[in-house]
């Protein structure tokens, strides 16, 4: 006899499964449902007042002036290898050559600096407990009008737009989500975000962070309801971020990021200045902003919970504890207000069962 995996395996025959989906269609919120959000106030210029670049091509030296240069003086420091990263705060020209500054009385030829703009993207701000789970494309994908079935041409989902998940099915060994009538996406496209029980350790008008590695998505609570909800890159690789329940220790508006186990020459070397909003919660497990990359929903980091700046803004300045405008690190404390939000990291895949519309 032929063992089949249930799980692998659609619990409906063909003629009912055209009758679920008929009650599906049957059963959805019309007008469909909307995710109840507040639309954040996003600047109208840059998300940062820092300007970034990165540092190509490589070796690269720096010098106190550029005159010291041209006269043959040594390096202030030189770029290597790796990835190296800057925040520019000015330029100057000398013998018909730019310069920039990158740090006070350390200059670098403009030939070196490639200017990069941080990711604009960021998550919701929810105004009531979300009714269904919900997602964020992760790649553009054209959706199917059945599970399994041939892509729609009319159907174009961009990567970072937020759906609602109504129903689900597998189709052979792939999980697929019903995001509106007839409208089916393979669960590979999407960044899926549920609503989380609150650990046991928390308490019950506590605020706390949910990041589900699995999905790369992030949901901040109060008590028992959702906030806040985005996209991550947590670690990959050798260095995915550990599961755990810990509370963030200290806090830092901005910090530079060095690979300090290896040397400068070595390509796994990374230099990175000015890392907004850091809020170290594991050890030397961080949140912070990432203005290097906008692969969020991707594995990305070293072990870090990677966020775009605008959404590690916004938690920066919401969790526990406060940080003054005018502070350069904050550590928790031990009572009241003063303890760290809590983290909690955990890698969930979606159960590959039936979830039928409200």
């Amino acid at each position: 006899m032929t063992q089949r995996n249930p799980g692998k395996c659609s619990i409906f025959s063909p003629s009912a499964r055209e009758i679920r989906f008929a009650y599906l269609r049957q059963r959805l919120p019309n007008p469909l449902t909307e995710l109840a959000i507040v639309e954040a106030e996003a600047p109208e210029n840059a998300v940062t007042k820092y300007t970034f670049a990165y540092i190509r091509p490589l070796p690269a030296s720096t010098y106190h002036h550029p005159e010291e240069a041209a006269v043959g003086l040594p390096p202030v420091r030189q770029f290597l290898a790796g990835d190296n990263w800057v925040s520019v705060m000015g330029s100057v020209e000398y013998n018909g050559e730019r310069w920039y500054e990158i740090n006070t009385d350390e200059y670098i030829l403009a030939d070196h600096v490639v200017f990069t703009n941080p990711s604009r993207f960021q998550g919701v701000i929810l105004q009531t407990q979300p009714a269904y789970p919900f997602a964020w494309i992760n790649r553009s994908v054209y959706a199917s009008n059945a599970p399994g079935g041939a892509e729609q041409s009319d159907a174009l989902y961009q990567r970072y737009k937020l759906v609602n998940i109504f129903a689900q099915e597998m189709r052979g060994s792939n999980l697929w989500y019903m995001v509106g009538p007839d409208v089916w996406i393979e669960q590979s496209y999407v960044s899926r975000v549920d609503v989380d029980p609150r650990p046991a350790d928390v308490g019950p008008g506590e605020k706390w962070i949910s990041i589900n590695t699995y999905e790369q998505t992030l949901a901040g609570y109060e008590g028992d309801r959702m906030v806040y909800a985005t996209l991550v890159s947590s670690g990959t690789g050798n260095n995915w971020t550990p599961d755990g329940l810990t509370r963030i220790w200290g806090k830092l508006p901005t910090t530079p990021m060095i690979n300090r186990d290896v040397s400068n020459d070595n390509p796994a070397w990374y230099y990175l200045e000015d890392v907004e909003y850091t809020q170290y919660f594991n050890e030397a497990i961080a949140l912070h902003a990432a203005y290097w990359h906008d692969s969020f929903s991707f594995t990305r980091s070293h072990g870090c919970i990677n966020l775009a700046t605008l959404d590690a803004k916004w938690l920066f300045e919401w969790t526990t504890p406060y940080t003054p405008p005018d502070a350069k690190i904050v550590y928790s404390g031990g009572a009241g207000a003063d303890f760290g939000t809590w983290v909690w990291v955990h890698k969930t895949p979606p159960v590959a069962g039936i979830l039928a519309v409200q």
